[in-house]
């Protein structure tokens, strides 16, 4: 831990001050790879994202969609949409409300909702490095292929650290635990890593790796999961910036 707060202050004191955030700003990735003659596979992704921000508001929301073939039979399929608000209540404490819908057939889950508010905690603001958190309370509804439906009270605690080693490149780690408190045994985690770099004012190339586990997966199916991504990204966002708060 003393390694890296080291490096994160030697990294903010060589970055210049950060420009305030636009009022909006998208982003749309997509990636494609296919073969043909001794092998018939593809594989398609697409990412969107958007922010909106007010002096005290922040809404953003998030959508993926991973499809994978070989010889016209599925290997991967999963698609997910966020949701999320923010509203400040002091410089480093806001309240965050969210949704989160998820299908996953090969994973074994038809459809998978969580509904959760709670607090964000704003624990590091530096030019180069933002350290938040989250702890909230949840409803998770899950549908399984199985027709075996179930309705939780979950917490959703999640830890997000990004680094920025220039205007135009930057790092994101993320990780989030779904503890569940009708049936302990069934907590689940992830963790997310996204590396992102401008190709020009417009592009940008993304890396990204995801692992998922649970603890207690349907029968039949592997407690992980881990996804790789490479896209290329095409960006917008308003020639204006954010006021500040009053």
């Amino acid at each position: 831990m003393t390694v890296l707060l080291g490096l994160a202050a030697s990294a903010a004191a060589q970055t210049p001050p950060k420009e305030p955030p636009p009022l909006w700003d998208v982003q749309v990735g997509a990636a494609f790879v296919g073969t043909s003659g001794n092998s018939e596979t593809s594989t398609i992704g697409a990412d969107f994202g958007f922010h909106r921000r007010w002096p005290l508001w922040q809404v953003e929301s998030a959508a993926t969609a991973i499809r994978a073939t070989d010889h016209d039979t599925r290997t991967a399929e999963r698609y997910v949409g966020s949701l999320r608000a923010d509203r400040a209540l002091w410089p480093r404490i806001g309240l965050s409300a969210g949704e989160r819908a998820e299908r996953d057939h090969l994973a074994g889950i038809d459809l998978r909702s969580i509904s959760d508010i709670g607090l964000k905690y704003a624990l590091v603001r530096q030019p180069a490095w933002t350290f938040d958190a989250l702890t909230s309370l949840a409803v998770n509804h899950e549908s399984s292929i199985v027709d075996l439906d179930r309705t939780d009270p979950i917490a959703v605690l999640q830890a997000v650290s990004k680094f920025v080693f220039s205007p135009s490149s930057d790092t994101t780690e993320r990780v989030t635990f779904y503890p569940d408190f009708r049936d302990s045994s069934a907590y689940r985690a992830e963790a997310e890593a996204t590396a992102q770099a401008a190709l020009n004012a417009r592009l940008a190339l993304r890396l990204g790796y995801l692992w998922r586990y649970s603890h207690a997966p349907i029968a039949g199916f592997v407690n992980s999961d881990n996804t790789a991504t490479a896209s290329v990204v095409v960006q917008w966002k308003a020639a204006t910036t954010i006021a500040p708060a009053p």
